[in-house]
């Protein structure tokens, strides 16, 4: 799984399927889901031989629980910490997320992790819930970046 706050892009489409063959992308997002013209524009960011597909977050679990079941190379993005966490909740067995983007926060009261993750108090309070449960948070923009793992259980606060 992978919380990206612009979804699919080039960068994302190409490094992360080729890297990890992938066959099927799941964006889910429930304003895209419902937005024909999203749909379309992130289309056009897949590579040929991967399928794009999109689900509202409350549906995804039954939709990811098929995919489990079969041999496909599935990967799942997602706007945000919040939408991770009910995915999440669907599907326990995920183990790693991956954070590429989450940029710009309406509040002051943010953690600048590096020029493009910047976590508010709520996406620490998710990052935490997800760590305690085994979940392993890194970030990369591409698939040959050195990863960071977020440590989200530092004492300061954001």
């Amino acid at each position: 799984m992978r919380i990206d706050d612009r979804l699919l892009h080039g960068q994302v489409a190409q490094s992360w399927a080729s890297c990890y063959h992938l066959d099927r992308i799941y964006i889910i997002n429930d304003e895209v889901m419902n937005d024909e013209f999203s749909k379309v524009t992130l289309r056009l960011a897949k590579p040929r031989q991967v399928e794009v597909l999109f689900s509202e977050v409350q549906s995804a679990g039954r939709i990811l629980s098929e995919e489990l079941a079969s041999d496909r190379r599935v990967m799942v993005i997602v706007e945000n910490f919040q939408d991770a966490k009910q995915v999440y909740g669907y599907i326990p067995q995920i183990r790693r997320i991956n954070i590429g983007g989450q940029r710009k926060r309406p509040d002051q009261n943010t953690m600048k992790v590096n020029n493009y993750v910047v976590l508010s108090r709520r996406d620490v309070e998710i990052c935490r819930y997800l760590n305690s449960r085994g979940v392993k948070l890194e970030i990369r923009q591409i698939p040959a970046e050195k990863e960071l793992v977020l440590d989200v259980n530092r004492k300061e606060e954001p």
